[in-house]
């Protein structure tokens, strides 16, 4: 009798301490990937705000250290100008992740995108355009962007959120069979305006000609 009680105030006394090595273990096996992440994208934001910064006060003829900083926000802008170009100006059609940072100078705000290494303050009136989002840009772009995402998945056998954007750039055809003329078209003169799609799937990529009405893989796509 005396031995079994023993027994029992010994695994009571070890309970607390498999318990703590549990969820020690629990810890290292779940933890480290969410830190990882969590101190990334800290480093991510941290690096844009430093960047974001030293242009604001390179532009205003400062020092960072009288500037402010109110937000930081990820964002996404369908081309190389982050969503900063002037009328008239050219950028290449292409998505671009990055940050969009609110900094302040004697109470008045700043914009600064950021995406990469390249910032641009954009805070003049009528400057600023919105983040990509679908139906933001070039109204029905994004519509044809995904019929051509549609038709390449099925042409490769894949599934569509599998095949990759990669650009939109702005084309004039000359004609309207956009350069890519198919057996007994009619084909009318142009110029006709559109877009060229650039899609990528396992490392190959692919492109498609548009007239914003419909699309065309140019050049055809051969079965495999």
């Amino acid at each position: 009798m005396l031995k079994a009680t023993v027994f029992v105030f010994a695994l009571w006394l070890l309970a607390p301490a498999a318990s703590a090595a549990d969820d020690a273990n629990a810890q290292t096996q779940s933890g480290p990937d969410q830190i990882d992440q969590a101190d990334s994208k800290r480093g991510d934001e941290e690096q844009a705000v430093a960047l974001a910064k030293q242009r604001l006060a390179e532009t205003l003829r400062i020092t960072a250290e009288q500037i402010e900083v109110r937000s930081v926000e990820a964002r996404t802008w369908n081309d190389s100008s982050l969503g900063c170009g002037r009328p008239g100006e050219m950028a290449m059609q292409v998505i671009t992740h990055g940050y969009a940072v609110t900094l302040a100078v004697d109470g008045r705000e700043h914009a600064v995108h950021v995406a990469g290494a390249n910032a641009i303050v954009c805070d003049r009136p009528g400057l600023i355009r919105k983040e990509f989002r679908p139906g933001a840009h070039a109204r029905g772009l994004d519509l044809m962007v995904e019929q051509a995402r549609q038709d390449l998945a099925t042409q490769l056998g894949a599934q569509p959120d599998e095949i990759r954007i990669l650009a939109m750039r702005p084309r004039q055809w000359s004609d309207s069979a956009m350069e890519c003329p198919e057996a007994g078209e009619a084909i009318v003169p142009g110029p006709i305006r559109g877009y060229l799609i650039s899609l990528s799937y396992k490392g190959r990529v692919y492109t498609y000609h548009t007239d914003m009405k419909t699309v065309r893989a140019c050049p055809r796509i051969e079965s495999a």
